[in-house]
């Protein structure tokens, strides 16, 4: 998911405007992020990170984390993608997302709730080729047990 961001440097905040559907439908196009500095031993499965992938900031779901020597290889996919995760390295990662703001609400993405949505996410597209045919009706689910 691509978008155009301003940087608040005094807190190292990133505010990006989404586009694209890669993250559909957990993030919609033109809904905002916040995105924050964050050291990379501490991202958890289940994340929204932004990353350098070109000239193009992109926003996905970390899959997979691996350390080699002290060296962090990240697997990130997004969302609505049924292609093989992809590969970046420490050098592309730029923070990650805290919070999502959608029709005038803030989700907090480092909310217990969130983050266990966020695992079930991957868990559940890391069984099925095709994850993106089985994200949609899950998250639906989970959004309507979460409301009550």
């Amino acid at each position: 998911m691509n978008g155009s961001y301003c940087i608040n440097k005094s807190q190292d905040t990133v505010f990006i405007e989404t586009a694209g559907f890669s993250m559909w439908p957990f993030v919609k196009q033109g809904e905002k992020l916040i995105i924050k500095k964050f050291p990379i031993e501490d991202l958890k499965i289940g994340d929204l990170i932004l990353y350098q992938r070109n000239n193009q900031k992109v926003c996905h779901r970390l899959i997979k984390k691996k350390e080699i020597n002290g060296r962090y290889l990240i697997f990130v996919r997004g969302d609505n993608s049924t292609v093989s995760a992809e590969l970046i390295t420490e050098q592309m990662f730029l923070g990650k997302a805290i919070s999502i703001l959608r029709k005038g609400k803030m989700i907090n993405l480092t909310s217990s709730k969130q983050r266990l949505i966020n695992w079930l996410i991957v868990f559940l597209a890391s069984g099925v080729s095709r994850g993106a045919r089985i994200i949609k009706p899950c998250y639906v689910g989970l959004r309507k047990v979460i409301r009550r």
